[in-house]
């Protein structure tokens, strides 16, 4: 877990959040439609009423989960310079996913989103260091829906060399998964070694847990593949209210995943998250970006922080419909908070209309914007050379820093230099708004960028399953021309 500077919640409240997530699980239960997880549950000590799908979890099964939940591993690249420790050594930032609508770099507008849409978001993500991990960000709408998702993830293995978090709602799609990522690392054994793949799982809140979607945790879990477990509580809908009362119950869904996980495969990586946030009480729809949402993904940081399981929270989010001022301010305090509350991941990146459509250039701004929090983050260096005593004595009373040596040592460390914002009007980008700036910079690489590319025989390997994939889903092949970009 990163370092923490922020904690919205004091210690007494942190166990009360505690102790009443332990009540929600052990008194109300969890609904759970999966004949295999529920007869898992009640194997291992849950109270099953298997008529309801309800199954009450006592406090020693979350006690033996958390304490077999790895408390460090590695999210791996396919490039092995993109290789994410966790707990991480900084919050890292992860882009939006996955609406089906895109932000039109050309003509301004947005429309349906497409699986050139997909690639050239994973060209971008790959080219940006801010983007450290790379969720397929928009839904292949020009692809038959029963196989776009298996479509959309072999995209992305091929046009990034990062890690890929996707999602499987079903076992089929989550075998699909394991074996493509085998082919590329060579053995399913390998890829339990080098994880460059998970899936992020979202229970329907309030604390349901859907056939397909949860026996694919179990699945990853048996494969020693990361696991996300993410709770997308609404405040005033589908969760409490009060902030507190979508906090408890967050954590309880996030305890809740972690038994599952834990008893599939005693061991199995797990990262506690949050992406929630209150409902407009006025229209009904969810306030993405909201200063509320982000005290509640700090407070899961914090219970994460307690269970000693790496976070992957909501942030960077907007529920405004277009690049501009609106988002950038939202994103700023959805994104500022949980980074400061000692997050190792931070979803969001290029999402705008609460993330339910993504913009390329708005993952250039975003990358921007998480340049400055991690400045943020990192706080003030105080030692010896930095208090810059010796340099205030060499310049004196009415003097002039600029020129003094201590300035050329240590400016690139103090101050972040915008690369697209605040810039004058004789600067690099000739003084044009931030987001024309951030249109030109997209552009530019996608025509020049491309990550490592996949071997022939590997790349050949992996279509031919997904040829197969195709042929026992909808019994015939999609084609595949979109990959020889």
């Amino acid at each position: 877990m990163t370092n923490a500077v922020f904690n919205p919640l004091t210690t007494a409240q942190e166990d009360y959040v505690h102790e009443t997530s332990l009540r929600i699980l052990e008194e109300v239960g969890i609904k759970v439609t999966s004949v295999p997880v529920l007869s898992m549950l009640k194997e291992h000590g849950a109270d099953v009423d298997s008529r309801a799908e309800i199954a009450k979890l006592p406090e020693s099964l979350v006690v033996e989960a958390l304490s077999n939940a790895p408390k460090e591993f590695m999210m791996c690249g396919r490039d092995e310079a993109h290789n994410l420790k966790l707990p991480a050594d900084y919050p890292q930032g992860v882009n939006d996913g996955q609406p089906t609508y895109m932000w039109d770099i050309d003509s301004q507008s947005k429309r349906s989103s497409t699986i050139d849409d997909l690639i050239d978001i994973a060209i971008v993500c790959d080219a940006m260091p801010e983007v450290d991990l790379f969720w397929p960000e928009v839904v292949a709408t020009d692809l038959p829906p029963e196989v776009s998702n298996c479509h959309e993830f072999v995209a992305s293995l091929f046009f990034t060399g990062k890690h890929v978090q996707h999602g499987a709602g079903n076992l089929k799609d989550a075998r699909f998964l394991i074996d493509a990522a085998a082919a590329i690392v060579g053995s399913e054994k390998e890829l339990a070694r080098k994880t460059i793949i998970s899936i992020t799982h979202t229970p329907m809140t309030p604390l349901r847990y859907e056939a397909g979607d949860v026996d694919a945790v179990v699945e990853f879990a048996k494969a020693g593949l990361p696991v996300v477990h993410l709770s997308m509580a609404i405040s005033g809908s589908v969760a409490p209210v009060s902030l507190v009362g979508t906090v408890a119950l967050v954590n309880a869904e996030n305890l809740a995943g972690a038994v599952i996980s834990e008893l599939a495969a005693p061991g199995a990586p797990i990262l506690y998250s949050s992406e929630s946030g209150p409902m407009d009480m006025r229209t009904g729809v969810f306030l993405s970006g909201s200063t509320e949402g982000s005290l509640i993904n700090a407070a899961g940081c914090q219970m994460a922080r307690r269970y000693r399981l790496p976070s992957q929270v909501g942030g960077i989010a907007a529920s405004g419909c277009r690049p501009g001022f609106e988002v950038g301010y939202q994103k700023a305090i959805s994104g500022l908070l949980p980074a400061m509350a000692g997050a190792d991941q931070v979803v969001g990146i290029g999402g705008i209309e609460r993330s339910g459509c993504e913009s390329l250039e708005q993952i250039i701004m975003d990358c921007e914007l998480w340049r400055n929090i991690i400045r943020a983050w990192k706080g003030i260096e105080v030692n010896e050379a930095t208090m810059a005593f010796d340099a205030i004595a060499r310049v004196g009373p009415g003097g002039y820093f600029m020129k003094d040596p201590h300035t050329l040592r240590h400016f690139r460390s103090e101050i972040l230099l915008p690369e697209i914002a605040m810039l004058p009007a004789d600067g690099r980008n000739g003084g044009e708004p931030m987001n024309a700036a951030a249109v030109k910079e997209a552009k530019k690489l996608l025509a020049e960028h491309r990550c490592t590319p996949l071997e022939p025989n590997i790349q050949k390997d992996i279509i031919a399953l997904l040829r197969l994939y195709d042929k026992s889903i909808i019994d015939r092949v999609v084609p595949t021309d979109y990959l020889e970009r």
